[in-house]
C-alpha cells in the first residue's frame, strides 16, 4: 500500500505540477495515466474529491467495492485506504485538499463536516445529467483558475469547492430517495439488530449498543448508516438507539425490583450516573422518580 504524506508527494506520483502545497487540481487526461488507472491501494493525509466522467472500472474503499458505468463523484478523506481501477484512463478531474486551507476560509463549517467523505464506497454518488453538467462546470472552473492564479484565485478556488460539497449534500438526498429500496433494506435490518440487541448478547459481555456496532455489523460506515436511518426517519441512529434503550429501561423499572444501578449495567452502561442522567435527559424524570410513577399507577 502505498501512502502519500503531502500533496506534493501524490502530485509527484501522477507526475503533474504541484502550484500550492495545500491543494491540487489534476485534469485526469493530463495526469501520467499508468499511475492514475494502476491498481494500488493508496491513503492520503488529506482529502480527495475525484470527479470522473467516463467511470468505467471500479473503485474500492476499505472492503467495498463499487462498479458502475456513469459518471461518478467520490470522497475519501484522510486515512482512508482506497484503491482504484478503470480499463480506459479516466477522464474529468480531481481536487486534493488539506483541511487546513478549507478551514482557513471557511470557519462556519469544516470540511470534515460533510459526513460523505466517510461513506466509502457504500455510497458513490452517481450523477444525474444536469448533476454532472454543474459538477463538470464547477470542476472546469476551479480547475481554470487555480492554472491562472493571481491575489484573488484562492478563495475563488475554495468558494467553487465550497459549493460543489453543499451541492452534494442536495445530490445525495435525491440519491438516498431514489434507491428507497436498498435504504429500506438497511433501515430494516438495523431496527431488527436493535430489537434483539440484548436477547442475543451473553450477559457477562453486555456493552453499551453503539452506532458502530451496527454499521460494523452491516458493513456500511457509521455516517452512512445514521443519514440513511436520518433520511427515513428524520433521527440520527443514535437517537434512536438511545431511545430504544430508555424503553428497555423503563420495563425493568416496571417490572422488576432490580436497583437502577444493576438494570444500568444489565443494559451495558459501565457507569450508572451516565445512565441516570440519559434516562432524565430523555424523561425530565430520575429513574427513580420513574419508578414511583408507574408504581403509584
Amino acid at each position: 500500500m502505498k501512502h502519500f504524506n503531502d500533496i506534493q508527494n501524490l502530485s509527484d506520483f501522477y507526475n503533474v505540477d504541484l502550484k500550492h502545497p495545500l491543494i491540487n487540481i489534476i485534469k485526469y487526461e493530463e495526469a501520467k495515466s499508468d499511475n492514475v488507472i494502476k491498481n494500488v491501494p493508496i491513503s492520503f493525509d488529506f482529502y480527495k474529491i475525484s470527479f470522473v466522467k467516463n467511470f468505467n472500472g471500479f473503485i474500492q474503499i476499505g472492503n467495498t467495492i463499487f462498479k458502475g458505468d456513469n459518471g461518478v463523484l467520490h470522497f475519501v478523506e484522510p486515512k482512508q485506504v482506497y484503491t482504484c481501477n478503470s480499463t480506459n484512463p479516466w477522464k474529468g478531474y480531481e481536487i486534493l485538499i488539506h483541511p487546513d486551507i478549507f478551514n482557513q476560509y471557511f470557519t462556519h463549517k469544516k470540511i470534515d463536516a460533510y459526513d460523505f467523505f466517510s461513506y466509502e464506497a457504500n455510497e458513490t454518488l452517481l450523477l444525474t445529467k444536469e448533476e454532472k453538467k454543474v459538477v463538470n462546470n464547477l470542476m472546469k472552473m476551479a480547475w481554470k483558475e487555480f492554472n491562472n492564479r493571481d491575489d484573488f484565485s484562492i478563495p475563488i478556488i475554495l468558494s467553487y469547492i465550497s459549493t460543489l460539497l453543499n451541492l452534494s449534500e442536495r445530490f445525495y438526498a435525491r440519491q438516498f430517495n431514489t434507491r428507497k429500496k436498498l435504504c429500506n433494506q438497511l433501515s430494516g435490518n438495523f431496527f431488527k439488530m436493535l430489537k434483539t440487541y440484548y436477547y442475543e448478547q451473553p450477559n457477562n459481555e453486555i456493552q453499551q449498543p453503539t452506532v458502530q456496532y451496527f454499521a460494523d455489523k452491516l458493513n456500511v460506515t457509521p455516517n452512512y448508516l445514521s443519514d440513511t436511518i436520518r433520511h427515513h426517519t428524520g433521527k440520527s441512529a443514535l437517537t434512536i438507539i438511545h431511545d430504544f434503550v430508555i424503553e428497555e429501561a423503563k420495563k425493568h423499572l416496571k417490572t422488576s425490583n432490580k436497583t437502577v444501578s444493576e438494570i444500568s449495567y444489565l443494559l451495558g452502561f459501565e457507569y450508572p450516573n451516565y445512565f441516570s442522567r440519559l434516562f432524565k435527559r430523555k424523561t425530565n424524570l430520575s429513574p427513580t422518580e420513574y419508578r414511583k410513577s408507574v408504581k403509584s399507577i
